[in-house]
């Protein structure tokens, strides 16, 4: 009886695993031009907000004199020249601000369930400390953005040349393990 219980309850854990929500991942890649930092986007529509995602409104804890508005990256039909819209600005607290892309009116480049969109980005003058919240389609309620695996900076790659060489110098020259001799005093 207990192992059958138990099977029902990791059962259960797994299915309300599966229910997830509609997702924002993103990643940082530091020093680039300037020391600026670059944030990139993508957005997962799990379907749970219901239908196709249209709108991403990111409540970012940094100040807008902080973001290069003008590297601001669009996916296309959300807010580029061929439609949509973006909106940027300082948001309601101090210290903080919003960027907002709208998917054109047609429905042409909404993100349909089960479909991811990449694109969204932006650089700042110093790396966000504390979460990005994000929005959907007009919606009141926000969620975590989750960040995945940061990009090294140019500069990390070269730090790794020597240790390769080196590993690689210590392999070609190892001596085969039949040959070793001891020395006995």
């Amino acid at each position: 009886m207990k192992m059958k219980f138990c099977i029902l309850v990791s059962l259960a854990g797994l299915s309300s695993g599966l229910l997830m929500a509609d997702q924002l991942n993103y990643t940082v890649t530091t020093g680039i031009g300037a020391g600026q930092t670059l944030y990139q986007f993508t957005l997962t529509n799990t379907g749970d907000t219901g239908g196709t995602l249209f709108d991403l409104f990111l409540a970012l804890p940094t100040d807008i004199s902080n973001i290069n508005t003008a590297t601001i990256g669009k996916p296309a039909g959300w807010g580029d020249p061929s439609g949509g819209l973006l909106f940027f600005g300082p948001n309601a607290n101090p210290g903080t601000s919003f960027i907002e892309w709208t998917a054109d009116f047609s429905g042409a480049h909404d993100v349909p369930i089960g479909e991811a969109l990449a694109g969204f980005s932006f650089t700042t003058l110093q790396p966000i400390t504390g979460p990005i919240r994000f929005a959907l389609n007009d919606s009141t309620t926000f969620s975590t953005a989750v960040q995945g695996t940061s990009v090294p900076e140019p500069a990390t790659f070269l730090l790794l040349v020597p240790v390769l060489a080196t590993l690689g110098v210590r392999y070609r020259f190892r001596m085969p393990r039949g040959r070793r001799t001891s020395v006995m005093s």
